[in-house]
């Protein structure tokens, strides 16, 4: 038993006993106590394990849809990286298309360069057979 020391209005040092439940209350209130204590640990415990399977129904949910989620990235940067691809594509042809024509164009300019160079060249030959007939100092 539990002694607390109890201030005596006398003066002196005397404990008073405290009893315990069992003792003051009568058995049937105790039992209904201890009753309606386990049927809320009872409840306690259900709702604890609904909300474990709550939590574990959300983390699939989560996860499921994390995975979609990943699925859909995956498939955008797919048609992300074909789309760059295509336009990488279309435009290496363009370019080459560009340098085919620009080539051509070389080409004939080249050929158009050469005739005026042969044509200057007779011209030149030409001016150099007249002025050696028509100089003075040249004979013929």
């Amino acid at each position: 038993m539990n002694r607390i020391p109890k201030k005596p209005t006398d003066g002196s040092a005397e404990t008073q006993d405290i009893q315990p439940k069992i003792m003051t209350q009568p058995l049937p209130m105790i039992l209904d106590e201890l009753e309606n204590y386990i049927k809320r640990v009872e409840e306690a415990v259900k709702q604890a394990q609904a909300a474990a399977r709550d939590s574990r129904e959300a983390a699939a949910q989560a996860k499921e849809s994390g995975e979609k989620a990943a699925e859909a990235a995956r498939k955008a940067a797919q048609e992300a990286v074909a789309k760059v691809r295509e336009e990488a594509a279309r435009a290496a042809e363009a370019l080459g298309d560009r340098i085919t024509e620009v080539s051509e164009k070389l080409e004939s300019l080249e050929d158009k360069v050469k005739q005026e160079v042969i044509s200057l060249d007779d011209a030149f030959l030409a001016l150099k057979d007249r002025h050696i007939e028509q100089s003075p100092f040249f004979e013929n």
